[in-house]
């Protein structure tokens, strides 16, 4: 059923048409490429790369622009995600706001990407922990690259939620498996933010896609993701 679902075009265009109406935050760990980074999210969200706001930008400034139902872009070549690449307890703009504080305040999800380097499990945990103290709404990890040690299970070990790796070149042996792994991806990540969105972490569902989710929560796949992504606050 998993194999079937995962060739079906259809339900690829169903998974994309669903993350089109939810919007996060990504922060690169120390390590990750954040111009890579943005390709390969624009390539899992199936549209246009995450806004990098300017280092001195108010985060809450940034984030009030972009309220709305569905979530608005900052501009036409960029999509509703942003991309942040300063250190959210860093102070900015000229209240001294940081990330942190602003994230937890309009609850916009927060996905932290590692790289595979030394070392990135403290790092994502200690992110991690940051988050939820903070009360801002975790979506998870996703790895730029696989983690360096192969005996270390993510899903299993790392205590948050794992959705799995960006796309990169070279990364995948065919073209088709490429594809599954992007789609298991965009499901994983679909799915962790409709958990966040069930214990009301996160505001409101994408518009005109609850229902098409309702149809495919009870499916083998769904069921499935409980083991990858199922570590919840």
């Amino acid at each position: 059923m998993l194999e079937a679902e995962a060739r079906s075009r259809a339900f690829k265009g169903t998974t994309v048409a669903r993350l089109e109406g939810i919007a996060g935050v990504v922060y690169p760990l120390q390590g990750a490429d954040p111009r890579a980074v943005a390709q390969a999210v624009a390539t899992v969200l199936g549209g246009r790369p995450p806004f990098r706001p300017e280092p001195e930008a108010d985060p809450f400034r940034v984030l009030a622009s972009l309220a709305s139902d569905p979530p608005a872009a900052p501009s036409p070549a960029h999509g509703p995600w942003l991309l942040l690449t300063t250190e959210p307890a860093a102070h900015h703009g000229p209240g001294g706001a940081d990330w942190w504080a602003a994230l937890a305040a309009f609850r916009r999800p927060l996905l932290l990407v590692a790289a595979p380097r030394p070392g990135w499990e403290e790092q994502a945990r200690a992110y991690g922990a940051r988050a939820r103290q903070g009360g801002i709404p975790l979506l998870g990890v996703v790895g730029q690259g696989k983690p360096h040690a192969p005996h270390f299970d993510p899903a299993v070990e790392l205590g948050l939620p794992w959705l799995g790796c960006l796309p990169a070149a070279g990364g995948a042996p065919t073209a088709q498996v490429r594809q599954e792994q992007l789609w298991w991806l965009r499901e994983q990540l679909w799915f962790r933010w409709w958990r966040l969105y069930r214990t009301e972490q996160v505001t409101g569902p994408p518009v005109g896609r609850e229902g098409t989710y309702r149809e495919n929560r009870g499916s083998t796949s769904s069921t499935k993701y409980n083991t990858t992504a199922g570590v919840s606050r």
